[in-house]
């Protein structure tokens, strides 16, 4: 048997908790793995702790439910269930019982065949509305500009235990734990897996939450905004100069206005001047936020 952690955040899902409780009964007893089941739950205002305490007592598999002081979001909820993981393999699935638990099984066979860190399950039609898999698409375009596959991303993934070594003894709010597994990992994976429609109810993600999500994952977990500052105020501090420069070279050669030209330059060039700081300003700010967010640690994956 193989001793597996699953990471499962709840959220409102009373309504469906139960099956999936024993969906995972079902799934140990046809399957080669041993599941330890990590159910945190992210400030549900529902009854779904007490539910789950109820139908738990029924399974024969181990599991621990954690309960946060308020909803954190997901990201969060699975960091705390990577913090309190112990057992070499981990996955993560969502409590709507979209993911197939036949899930598990290709992505273990794919990190083995593929000799991989940390395996992704991509679905083949994606069962999410309309919006959502729109804003997910263009989000990870964006991101893919910090040099990283982001498009690999979903929230159904297998890993090893040695890429979860950010998480431990650590408990603050993130906001994108896949930007510290892509950069834990040294080598990653993908298989197609089943996305199954939603049980019942409406997903905790309306659009506003998804507006908000994107803007915390660009604003903490993207250096993005800063390099665009970074080199728009070093491209239009060059435009000023060249600017500046044709203003000189037409006082030079030509009849102008007394005065114009010694306004112009003196603007163009002090503007440009101070765009080319900031410039350099938000450069170090980058780096600095880097560091602050442990972006270039040095991790090692593996000793042989």
């Amino acid at each position: 048997m193989i001793e597996i952690d699953i990471v499962i955040p709840i959220y409102n899902s009373s309504a469906f908790c139960e099956k999936l409780v024993f969906t995972i009964e079902n799934w140990k007893n046809e399957s080669h793995f041993n599941p330890h089941v990590i159910f945190v739950n992210d400030g549900s205002i529902d009854d779904v702790e007490r539910v789950l305490i109820q139908v738990l007592k029924q399974v024969t598999y181990s599991w621990q439910l954690v309960r946060l002081s308020k909803n954190y979001g997901q990201h969060t909820a699975t960091a705390i269930g990577f913090h309190l993981s112990t057992h070499e393999i981990v996955a993560t699935i969502d409590d709507d019982l979209q993911h197939d638990l036949s899930s598990i099984n290709k992505m273990y066979d794919c990190l083995i065949a593929e000799d991989a860190d940390l395996v992704y399950g991509n679905y083949f039609i994606k069962k999410h509305h309309f919006f959502r898999n729109l804003g997910t698409s263009i989000l990870k375009k964006i991101l893919n500009a910090e040099n990283k596959n982001y498009a690999i991303v979903t929230s159904c993934r297998l890993m090893k235990k040695n890429v979860l070594q950010m998480f431990k003894g650590n408990q603050r709010q993130i906001h994108f734990v896949d930007d510290y597994l892509l950069l834990s990992s040294s080598k990653k994976a993908t298989c197609i897996v089943n996305h199954n429609k939603r049980e019942s109810g409406e997903s905790g993600y309306s659009i506003f939450r998804l507006i908000k999500m994107a803007f915390s994952i660009l604003l903490l977990h993207s250096s993005l905004p800063l390099k665009i500052i970074t080199r728009m105020g070093l491209v239009i501090s060059l435009f000023c100069f060249f600017l500046g420069t044709y203003y000189i070279y037409q006082k030079l050669f030509f009849s102008v206005a007394i005065g114009f030209t010694s306004i112009i330059v003196a603007i163009f060039f002090s503007t440009g001047i101070i765009l080319f700081s900031l410039g350099i300003i938000g450069e170090y700010i980058r780096r600095i936020w880097i560091t602050k967010q442990k972006l270039d640690q040095v991790l090692i994956s593996k000793i042989y």
